[in-house]
């Protein structure tokens, strides 16, 4: 891993009219699917333009059940007052690592995913 050991993680999320999904009542989580237990690797509430933004650390993808690991398959759940109202597909071995072919430096750091479409 980078030797920062810190990545970026911004979900964005919209309503069926394409409208950014924002206020209080919208939290979203962030998990690491593992072959036995996911790994929660954080919370954040929409901001006004409908974005949710994590840091995730080196030490919160490797855990017991998936000792090594250096990709995480990252997915979303979307709740609004503690109601799960969406849960985003997995993002198979999200790569925070890729490598600049000039300047061999990690070059992505930060992924950004979405907008969701939430249809409640």
């Amino acid at each position: 891993m980078h030797s920062s050991g810190i990545f970026k993680v911004i979900a964005s999320f919209v309503d069926s009219n394409g409208q950014p999904l924002s206020g209080s009542s919208f939290q979203v989580r962030l998990f690491d699917e593992d072959r036995f237990f996911d790994d929660k690797l954080g919370a954040a509430k929409l901001d006004a333009e409908g974005r949710a933004e994590f840091l995730i650390f080196v030490s919160d993808i490797m855990s017991i059940d998936s000792p090594g690991e250096r990709t995480p398959d990252l997915y979303f759940v979307l709740e609004q007052d503690g109601e799960e109202i969406f849960r985003s597909e997995v993002f198979s071995a999200v790569d925070f690592e890729r490598k600049s072919g000039v300047t061999g430096q990690a070059q992505e750091l930060t992924k950004a995913f979405g907008p969701f479409r939430v249809t409640r």
